[in-house]
């Protein structure tokens, strides 16, 4: 099983602003599935720059992304993280709760620190 370790000082969640960006270089924060990104494919936070779903990173299939009729594409847990982290509505708690449930579906654990 995979782990992937999430900054919570570093963690873009629950609509700060109009959209959550993979990494974003003024916060110097980035979503939840761009922690994932930067730790699994060894990607510089900076090659993550306003990018807003996987599909704009990777340019093979991933465990993030998948071919669709039009090329690649966000899988449905890439989909699915997003709109969890990205929720205004929950509670941190319950927010890293979901997060770590949809990915321990997936074989791959979450730790969320500091």
């Amino acid at each position: 099983m995979k782990t992937i370790r999430i900054n919570r000082a570093k963690w873009l969640r629950g609509r700060v602003e109009k959209m959550t960006y993979l990494w974003c270089p003024d916060r110097k924060a980035g979503c939840c599935l761009g922690h994932a990104i930067h730790q699994t494919a060894k990607c510089a936070w900076k090659d993550l720059n306003r990018k807003t779903m996987p599909s704009m990173h990777y340019s093979k299939p991933s465990f993030l992304t998948e071919f669709g009729p039009d090329g690649l594409i966000s899988n449905a847990l890439a989909i699915e993280a997003m709109h969890i982290n990205d929720a205004y509505d929950i509670s941190e708690a319950l927010r890293e709760e979901r997060l770590t449930e949809l990915f321990a579906e997936n074989n791959i654990k979450l730790e969320f620190y500091n």
